[in-house]
């Protein structure tokens, strides 16, 4: 072979691997890019939880404030009224404040009837990152040309040191 032919081995060879290094720096990329778009769902689903239990929440404290006012007003039915002509303002106001009691009451129980039961929020646990996974597909292709071309010079040589013994022996 001559050295052009050589060389041009060489080359291909390097071309060859440095390809190779390249498709697979590609695919490692186009995976932690899927990874990131999990992890972004995961956060979303987690963030869309917290909101439900917030609303959940400010439900319950709706329907303590109703049963409070029920029981309030529950409170005041019982209390002996004196009877008098005047006392006709009052009772109209009692009956007024309780409808609107009643109301509420209504409301929240509607409400707990139409919230049903909370969403189950499951968190993933979160892979443990192993170190050098960021890896820029420019480094890799250019480690892997230096590479292919080290190596081809090394058959090259090695190649170059046979035919020399080959031929001192049979001198």
């Amino acid at each position: 072979m001559s050295r052009i032919h050589r060389a041009l081995t060489v080359l291909g060879l390097s071309l060859a691997l440095s390809a190779g290094t390249a498709a697979v720096a590609v695919a490692s990329e186009d995976h932690s890019s899927a990874r990131k778009a999990l992890y972004q769902s995961q956060l979303e689903q987690n963030l869309a939880g917290q909101a439900a239990r917030s609303q959940a929440a400010r439900t319950e404290a709706a329907v303590e404030r109703a049963r409070a006012l029920e029981r309030q007003a529950g409170a005041v039915a019982a209390q002996p009224v004196a009877e008098d002509q005047n006392d006709r303002l009052l009772h109209g106001i009692e009956a007024a404040q309780a409808e609107r009691t009643q109301a509420a009451v209504e409301q929240a129980r509607a409400g707990e009837r139409n919230l049903g039961p909370a969403p189950v929020v499951t968190i993933a646990p979160q892979p443990v990152r192993a170190p050098g996974r960021d890896i820029d597909p420019l480094v890799v292709l250019l480690l892997g040309l230096v590479g292919g071309l080290i190596g081809g010079a090394a058959i090259a040589a090695g190649a170059a040191v046979s035919r020399r013994h080959g031929r001192a022996v049979a001198a």
